[in-house]
């Protein structure tokens, strides 16, 4: 993905971690203003997928392509910072609040809290361990969104709020690019 490779280098630069929100925000939305593909993202019907663009031990660049109607389960981010920037399409995300502390290893109490609608260039942070959402595409149409993760999303919980109970999955991809990033000098 050519369009993403000065972000990636200015992420090399300087990881996420080490910029404030404000920055990350502007860095995001400067350099996916003239958004376009260079190819087309592996699909799936009534779901999302997840491309990886770039990962180093500092962050990771994602890709995620919902289908009109995909959600994902409610979810947390493993502790880690994510940034996420709608790049086409619109995305409803649903935020929910964790009324436990986490004591007990596979319970947990959430509860739905505000729901918020993404267009193009919309930009979503979470943070912290027990910062939840859910995210879907609208039932108009499909969208696409970049994920900017620090560090790599190795672990994360997803939440069953019906039965008060949350597992750990592992974050995977449906597809992995290599980008050839110039070196920084």
């Amino acid at each position: 993905m050519p369009m993403l490779r000065p972000l990636i280098g200015d992420l090399r630069d300087r990881a996420p971690l080490m910029r404030t929100t404000r920055e990350m925000a502007e860095l995001l939305t400067s350099a996916c203003e003239s958004w376009s593909l260079d190819r087309p993202l592996l699909a799936r019907p009534n779901a999302y997928t997840r491309t990886c663009v770039y990962k180093d031990r500092d962050f990771e660049v994602l890709l995620l392509n919902w289908d009109a109607g995909a959600a994902s389960a409610v979810h947390d981010h493993g502790g880690q910072h994510c940034w996420m920037l709608v790049l086409d399409g619109q995305l409803r995300v649903d935020d929910y609040a964790r009324l436990d502390r986490g004591e007990r290893a596979g319970i947990a109490q959430i509860e739905a809290r505000d729901s918020h609608l993404l267009e193009a260039g919309g930009l979503d942070l979470r943070q912290g361990r027990f910062d939840l959402h859910r995210v879907a595409a609208t039932k108009d149409g499909p969208a696409l969104s970049l994920h900017v993760y620090a560090t790599p999303l190795r672990a994360f919980a997803i939440y069953d709020e019906a039965a008060s109970r949350c597992h750990t999955v592992l974050g995977t991809y449906d597809e992995v690019l290599h980008p050839e990033i110039p070196a920084l000098h």
